[in-house]
């Protein structure tokens, strides 16, 4: 049987990865939609409040729910709750909230756009195949306040049956997330690590800075973190996306699933080629190039030999 066919990709040895893509638009959804991606890995939810006075009711967000989730049939989404910074939205008064009030910290300090939006996900989840995320997390405090809200209106929602609830992740991207991954395995179903994970841990977020290796793809201590969270988690039964530029590099692949990672997000003209490199991958070899890999301490020295190994690891593959 090909590891190409049937539900998932698989690797040589049967390792299972999900290749899904990021959307972040209407015509996004339909372009995934009639693509080869496993599903969304990443809906973004921002769109909903661009470019308006007012913000989406929920049965706006419930629609536009339903209609992705006609589109993509039985294929999953993850769709993130709102992450855009609040003075990119004309319908938040953003003066009284500090700068980095976005993520789930604007939700908790307006629960009147994390409840609508909530609401909508779980409604829709009755529907079609949802998981939601939870941007900005720190601490695991903000996901039980987002549980308990969640479970509130889910009690509510059974009296209307409505009795589905979505698996509950959250987008790393705050380095204090990282550390509290061992009690935030706990509390939720899956993790999704953001490229914007290493851009705070390296205070490096500024495209101006002349220091380009700090944002490289295969900045060393980016892909240390991936690591430990994947092995962390693993004990748990957690599952790990990457939706960083590393996750659609050919030669990162090998790289990113010997360390644990089950799940790639990646435009969809990616997914062939990362589709191929998977079907002829063993995870023992794959283990062998990344621990040699995790040896080297600049990033340039891992991308080259990585790109190196990627023939042998992935003969074949059209690399």
């Amino acid at each position: 049987m090909s590891s190409v066919t049937g539900s998932h990709t698989r690797t040589k040895d049967g390792q299972v990865i999900l290749l899904n893509a990021p959307a972040y638009s209407m015509d996004d959804v339909e372009n995934i939609a009639a693509s080869a991606a496993d599903g969304i890995g990443l809906l973004s939810t921002d769109f909903m409040y661009l470019n308006r006075d007012n913000l989406p009711e929920e049965e706006e967000q419930l629609e536009i729910l339903l209609r992705v989730s006609r589109l993509m049939g039985n294929r999953p989404v993850t769709v993130r709750t709102l992450q855009a910074h609040p003075k990119t939205i004309r319908a938040i008064d953003s003066s009284e909230l500090s700068n980095n009030c976005r993520g789930v910290r604007l939700g908790l300090a307006r629960p009147d756009i994390l409840q609508t939006q909530l609401r909508a996900i779980v409604r829709a989840s009755s529907e079609g195949n949802f998981r939601l995320l939870l941007p900005m997390v720190a601490d695991v405090t903000e996901v039980i306040k987002v549980k308990d809200t969640i479970n509130t209106m889910h009690r509510e929602l059974c009296e209307q049956n409505t009795h589905s609830l979505p698996d509950l992740g959250i987008e790393l991207e705050v380095p204090g997330a990282l550390v509290m991954a061992p009690v935030l395995a706990f509390e939720v179903s899956f993790f999704s690590i953001s490229e914007r994970l290493k851009q705070h841990t390296l205070l490096a977020a500024d495209v101006n800075c002349r220091n380009n290796d700090l944002l490289h793809d295969y900045a060393p201590s980016f892909l240390f973190q991936i690591s430990a969270l994947a092995e962390e988690v693993r004990k748990r039964r957690k599952s790990v996306a990457v939706t960083a530029p590393l996750a659609w590099q050919p030669p990162a692949i090998p790289l990113l699933i010997a360390m644990g990672v089950n799940e790639l997000v990646m435009p969809p003209e990616h997914i062939e080629q990362a589709r191929r490199i998977i079907a002829r991958l063993t995870m023992p070899k794959a283990k062998l190039v990344t621990s040699k890999a995790m040896s080297f301490w600049f990033p340039d020295e891992i991308q080259r030999y990585a790109e190196e190994c990627l023939s042998r690891l992935a003969p074949g593959a059209g690399c």
